[in-house]
């Protein structure tokens, strides 16, 4: 039996040795249904609510080989608990609300050997968070979101929000369907600006957000300084010298469109931190630019479900392009997704198939003027890569998915993804945003001319036990292509599982 195939083995059986362990505590422990949230005393007539989530994630990682390393040592393999504590307060009266909420993020066990020389670089996200924090076990707490809001019964429409707070791009305008708000959350929302709320630290933004709402549609306007955080834990202040505008007119289900909603929307990105962009350019050139970036995003999506036979069948497209300046460079790019599904609404366990493209521009030329590489500006990423060794930067994603519903509260999502670059002379990048003011917030590993970077086969288990107590289940296995294999000639093939529980109040 192969080596690699020996460590793909090891890291199933301890996160099998963990699910297990999870399953046995949940069924022990006795918990009961009960609506989140606690009313502490009234004010007014009105309560004062406290919230609180406590989430705990056990990650194995199996990265993809690097050979021998500066420090003679390969540590690529490795496990680590992350997790936060997160407790809010929130108060509303006469159509004002207050929510203050602090949040206390904590790792331990991070490796401390895992950041090989380039081009290898980070070897897991064991390594981006240990990167910044420099220690193994650390931890913090902090002001995670301080805002008022102004209601729409207030001001007829308008809601006003101002402070500390969290966005999401995508969902300023939420269905209630089930399936098309499935689509809004997993396969629309987040891609370009969000929390980044798979980090254990994410990230929230410091202030202004505008709505109005008048029946179907919706307009949403947004400027926001974004925090630090991420994987760094020390998430109180703000990142320096960056800044972010956001606008979408946003349309939802009404009797013309049917059961299907619509968005246009306008980003706008400055990063002036000063720091060396991650591209294509040789590093002595990329190094010495530090004119900032300056990027317009302009772009729109659609999505649909419509009964069909015995079922439904969804459709959705998203894409776009950017203008601006990449430091010395003039920003030229693109990106446009497409998926399709239909789900079996009557049928057991209500199979739900759906595949899709998704397709972004990278840069042919690293000596031009012209930087053409998408740029995915401060996302959720792991949304759209499960398994974190790649963005939606420079890529072609090929996809398909099975969606079940085994039991009540339990979805099981099995996948496969055929992954490769856009362009062979540009980078296959990684990351996820800025998170403080020393780190770019992407990396970039060279393609050596190639363009395969892997097949990905993983599955999902997401299992809402009770309305206090959920947990998630994940493995994926890589089968690395020409790209890995000229950056890792240690193994081309990766593992990466977690046991997630978030208890909430």
């Amino acid at each position: 039996m192969g080596h690699s195939r020996l460590r793909a083995i090891t890291c199933v059986f301890r996160l099998a040795r963990l699910a297990a362990l999870t399953i046995t505590l949940f069924l022990s422990a006795g918990f009961r249904p009960a609506s989140a949230g606690l009313d502490l005393f009234t004010v007014g007539g009105q309560p004062v609510t406290v919230s609180a989530t406590l989430r705990s994630r056990e990650e194995v990682w199996n990265f993809f080989g690097p050979g021998e390393v500066s420090n003679g040592q390969d540590d690529n393999r490795y496990n680590f608990l992350g997790g936060f504590l997160r407790m809010g307060v929130g108060y509303q009266h006469s159509g004002v609300g207050l929510f203050t909420e602090m949040m206390a993020p904590y790792l331990v066990n991070l490796p401390d050997n895992s950041i090989a020389p380039a081009p290898q670089g980070l070897l897991g996200l064991g390594a981006n968070y240990y990167q910044p924090n420099q220690v193994s076990n650390t931890a913090d707490a902090f002001l995670k979101q301080g805002f008022l809001v102004f209601g729409r019964d207030l001001l007829h429409g308008l809601e006003l929000k101002g402070g500390r707070f969290e966005f999401f791009d995508g969902q300023e305008l939420m269905p209630d369907e089930p399936q098309l708000r499935w689509l809004v959350d997993n396969r629309i929302a987040q891609r370009l600006v969000a929390n980044f709320g798979f980090s254990d630290v994410e990230r929230s933004f410091d202030g202004a957000e505008a709505s109005y709402r008048s029946g179907p549609w919706q307009f949403t306007a947004m400027y926001g300084v974004p925090t630090k955080g991420v994987f760094y834990v020390q998430g109180m202040d703000e990142i320096r010298d960056m800044d972010l505008a956001y606008a979408s007119l946003n349309v939802g289900p009404n009797p013309h469109w049917g059961n299907s909603l619509g968005r246009i929307f306008y980003i706008y990105y400055h990063d002036g931190r000063g720091l060396a962009p991650v591209d294509n350019r040789p590093t002595n050139v990329s190094n010495a630019d530090r004119r900032g970036i300056e990027i317009h995003s302009v772009l729109a999506d659609y999505a649909g479900v419509f009964a069909l036979g015995p079922g439904a069948i969804d459709l959705l497209v998203w894409g776009g392009g950017q203008l601006g300046a990449w430091g010395r460079l003039k920003q030229e790019s693109w990106a446009a997704v497409g998926e399709a599904g239909y789900r079996f609404n009557s049928a057991p366990w209500q199979p739900w198939l759906r595949a899709g493209y998704t397709v972004t521009s990278g840069d042919s030329n690293p000596n031009d003027s012209t930087h053409q590489t998408f740029f995915q500006i401060l996302p959720t990423p792991r949304i759209y890569a499960m398994f974190p060794f790649y963005n939606m930067m420079n890529l072609n994603d090929l996809m398909g998915q099975v969606i079940l519903a085994p039991a009540p509260g339990v979805e099981l999502s099995p996948s496969i993804h055929g992954l490769w670059l856009s362009a062979s002379r540009d980078l296959w990048y990684a990351g996820g945003g800025a998170f403080n003011n020393s780190l770019f917030g992407y990396t970039g590993r060279p393609a050596d001319s190639r363009n395969n970077i892997a097949t990905l086969l993983d599955c999902q288990l997401k299992w809402i036990v009770n309305d206090h107590l959920a947990a998630t289940f994940y493995y994926g296995h890589a089968f690395g292509g020409g790209v890995v294999s000229a950056n890792f000639p240690g193994g081309k093939e990766a593992d990466f599982g977690f046991v997630e529980m978030v208890f909430s109040l």
